[in-house]
């Protein structure tokens, strides 16, 4: 089987040299494969201006309008050659059959060799998590079951009266699915009543996969914080795309967003369809108007974006461009920041759930994390350090008030 695999790989090597080789024109006489166009792209590890030209729409044989089309079968027939042939040189690769569908439109898309690599390592890495989590969760069964068995044995050798949890009582239990029902008539209560939030769920366009998925976590985590709250907001999410990754993980985490009954407002529209354009602001890091107080009849839009990538002022162009008020938090008085200031979406909730309950700025903005601002024992040393260093440099200073010009005449 190594033999085969090895004498496979030295083939796909050998072809991707000829490959290379070969002079490309772009003539319509050159008979260029969709296979080799994908060899050529996925084996050569090439640049992406050094790649291959696609042959022009004028320039494609008859019966071939519609652009060169790849077959998606050979494509992952290639793919699963490759990972074996990995697998073989002792390589962390996943196992074909458990890879998702999205997984695999994912991976095709891949160019080079590179990029497939540290993928296999990512879905390598979660296939082993699962895999150990089955394995503890088989493990508990098994004690569970071992428990039971021997409370059952205890129970029938004695004949007194047995106390606890399933047994005689005073107490009664409260089960997870009540204390579900009464969250979500707070968020009811909260629809009906409470005040209105707005995250805008339309930067999707602005991040790649992982900071998409890292999105609709922080998403999920606002709707527990939210919930858990003893006067939440009614959270609207406007502007959202479910073709997007964002919506797509978010629906595997809160599988009954679509539900009439689920306390959960989303929709495709924007919230300037949905409120008065007079009682929006947009909260954005990048503008200069901090926000002094917080009002409760005003309706605050924080921006869905995990923008560890690029820092660019997004959020800022699109307030102003639809002519909302804008504000941020006055984070310069009270903090000195180590790193950015950049906050998550749910830190943004917490901060604004104990505005809303306060409208205390110190207490809300404990909320921010401690590793990224300065102590203040640290701010204390170095203001101390600098006073030191403007003495030190005072003592040097040559005045010239303290030059007498008596005493220099008398000389």
């Amino acid at each position: 089987m190594l033999r085969r695999l090895l004498v496979a790989r030295s083939a796909l090597c050998s072809s991707v040299k000829l490959l290379n080789a070969a002079p490309v024109r772009n003539t319509p006489s050159q008979s260029i494969t969709p296979i080799d166009v994908f060899w050529r792209r996925s084996y050569a590890n090439l640049p992406n201006n050094q790649e291959s030209h696609p042959i022009a729409a004028e320039e494609q044989p008859e019966g071939d309008q519609n652009g060169p089309s790849i077959d998606v079968d050979k494509k992952r027939k290639i793919l699963e050659l490759e990972m074996e042939v990995m697998r073989q040189e002792g390589r962390k690769v996943p196992t074909p059959a458990k890879i998702k569908e999205e997984n695999w439109n994912h991976l095709l898309q891949l160019r080079s060799r590179n990029q497939r690599r540290q993928y296999y390592l990512y879905l390598w890495n979660t296939e082993m998590v699962k895999e150990s989590q089955r394995i503890k969760k088989e493990q508990r069964r098994v004690e569970i079951a071992k428990r039971k068995e021997e409370l059952t044995q205890e129970n029938a050798e004695n004949d007194h009266l047995i106390y606890g949890l399933f047994h005689n009582t005073m107490f009664l239990r409260v089960y997870e699915s009540t204390m579900d029902h009464w969250h979500n008539n707070k968020l009811i209560q909260a629809m009906q009543f409470g005040q209105n939030l707005v995250i805008d769920c339309s930067y999707d366009d602005y991040m790649n996969d992982k900071e998409m998925r890292n999105t609709a976590k922080q998403l999920t985590l606002c709707f527990a914080l939210n919930r858990m709250h003893n006067e939440p907001f009614n959270v609207h999410h406007c502007n959202a795309n479910f073709q997007k990754t964002t919506m797509k993980n978010l629906q595997k985490s809160l599988v009954q967003i679509h539900d009439t009954a689920f306390p959960f407002n989303i929709t495709e529209k924007s919230y300037l369809d949905l409120f008065p354009k007079e009682k929006l602001v947009y909260l954005t890091p990048h503008c200069k108007n901090d926000l002094e107080e917080f009002n409760p009849d005003d309706i605050y839009i924080v921006g869905a974006m995990v923008d560890k990538s690029s820092q660019e002022a997004v959020s800022l162009g699109k307030a102003k461009k639809q002519g909302l008020r804008m504000a941020r938090l006055p984070l310069d008085r009270y903090f000195q920041f180590k790193s950015g200031k950049s906050l998550t979406i749910d830190q943004m909730l917490q901060i604004l759930l104990e505005l809303k309950t306060s409208n205390n700025f110190e207490k809300a903005l404990r909320h921010v994390p401690r590793r990224k601002i300065v102590p203040m024992d640290e701010q204390q040393l170095e203001l101390q350090k600098r006073l030191k260093e403007k003495n030190q440099l005072n003592k040097f200073k040559f005045s010239m008030g303290k030059f007498s010009d008596r005493k220099y005449k008398k000389r």
